[in-house]
């Protein structure tokens, strides 16, 4: 009895283990900037932003914007990635990733290469997002792209 319930903690375990990166509607709310982007006021910017994950006719989307009237920048889930990192992974048409990085933040870079292609080097744009303020501000864009460019090595 005891064997099985050890086998049944474990499978159960993994399984939880394999879900952490599938992104998930606990991605949704207000995220703290690293550095300021463009914002909604003309012109300005903002520490701020709106992140929503959701899904339309099946694509899993993750949509980032200044303010609520805001027109988002969107981003598609890349399963395949996702799986092979074991962390969400976002792309979009402009050459952005927003990679998973803690349970409550992400890491946004430019690329000129997409994952897999080879080791990246360096980014024309990187940012940190975070639900937690003291995260955001104590980050350092040192540690953002060494971050992105590890992953890019795997």
């Amino acid at each position: 009895m005891k064997f099985i319930l050890s086998l049944l903690l474990l499978f159960g375990a993994s399984a939880l283990n394999a879900q952490q990166n599938i992104p998930t509607e606990d991605m949704n709310g207000t995220y703290q900037l690293l550095v300021a982007e463009r914002g909604a006021a003309n012109g300005g910017t903002t520490k701020k932003k709106l992140i929503q994950f959701g899904e339309n006719n099946g694509t899993k989307l993750l949509a980032i914007a200044a303010c609520e009237k805001c027109m988002p920048a969107v981003y598609t889930y890349q399963e395949e990635d996702s799986k092979r990192l074991n962390i969400p992974v976002f792309f979009n048409s402009s050459g952005l990733y927003v990679f998973g990085y803690d349970e409550d933040s992400l890491v946004a870079v430019l690329v000129t290469s997409k994952l897999g292609d080879g080791e990246w080097a360096g980014f024309s744009f990187s940012n940190f997002y975070s639900k937690s303020e003291t995260k955001a501000k104590t980050m350092t864009k040192e540690k953002v792209e060494t971050y992105a460019i590890s992953l890019s090595k795997k």
